[in-house]
């Protein structure tokens, strides 16, 4: 249990707010992988060899270290080459982020655009480690798996709540109160409540859960900081969503608006390339 949730019972409140609708699960080979990956003793080949019995993961996990939002310096070539060059942390956060996507319901309402929800994940994704990259380095992997999977529990909640939920997402695209105030005056809980307990049913590393936690949280010290200031994005393009992210991060970092306007200009064309090679 992640020991940010406190004297909490997870699984209890995992229940309460999802009543006896099936939450969906990581298939078999990735647990085996996360689980190899987590065994201090395993060699990388080790851990290539589990992982290369699921074809389609070990494919998603290549295009996802070999693509333009992940930039290698040089191209990776193999599993066991992955674990060389990236270390078994950063690649448990890539399969962690492939096995929550595969995981999210088929049965999602048309009103959540898919598409479009999975492109605003690839943004916040780009944006999150690109920004930890020149302020904090050491956590850009963080980053880029939290931005990528903050919102990934909507679509369990539109899949599990029906008409109740439609009302409230649409009504966030014309209030004035984000989509997890509503959430919040409705049910008494948000997206990123649940979010972070279905990541502590699906095992994930506690410090994805804490960042998914704590995403709209301006205070929190239990996330990143460019956790944060991804939390709002719809469009990248959206101008003054930028202008206000630009005056946050130059307003807590020493980072010139030059480098943020240069790092933004690259964002969609990552984030569409991401997205395409991890479908």
């Amino acid at each position: 249990m992640f020991s940010f949730f406190k004297n909490k019972d997870p699984h209890a409140r995992l229940h309460e707010i999802l009543g006896d609708y099936e939450l969906p699960k990581f298939r078999k080979t990735i647990f085996e992988a996360l689980h190899r990956l987590r065994e201090p003793s395993a060699s990388s080949a080790h851990i290539a060899e589990v992982m290369a019995l699921d074809p389609d993961l070990t494919s998603r996990v290549m295009r996802t270290v070999n693509s333009t939002a992940y930039a290698p310096r040089t191209p990776i070539k193999s599993l066991d080459h992955a674990v060389t060059m990236l270390g078994k942390s950063e690649l448990e956060r890539i399969v962690m982020m492939l096995g929550a996507k595969m995981a999210v319901p088929s049965n999602v309402p048309s009103y959540l655009d898919m598409t479009a929800f999975w492109q605003r994940a690839g943004r916040r994704a780009v944006i999150a480690r690109e920004l930890a990259d020149i302020t904090a380095p050491p956590l850009a992997g963080l980053c880029f798996s939290a931005g990528f999977l903050e919102d990934f529990s909507v679509p369990i909640i539109a899949a599990s709540k029906g008409r109740e939920y439609a009302e409230i997402y649409k009504a966030s695209a014309t209030s004035e109160k984000p989509l997890h105030e509503l959430e919040k005056e409705t049910f008494g809980w948000d997206h990123a409540e649940l979010g972070a307990l279905v990541c502590n049913e699906w095992e994930m590393p506690e410090d994805i859960g804490a960042a998914i936690s704590a995403q709209n949280d301006p205070d929190s010290e239990l996330r990143p900081d460019p956790i944060f200031y991804v939390h709002d994005l719809e469009t990248q393009d959206d101008e003054i969503w930028c202008d206000h992210f630009k005056q946050q991060v130059l307003s807590q970092h020493d980072v010139t608006e030059e480098a943020l306007d240069r790092m933004l200009d690259g964002v969609e064309t990552k984030a569409k390339d991401l997205v395409r090679l991890i479908a």
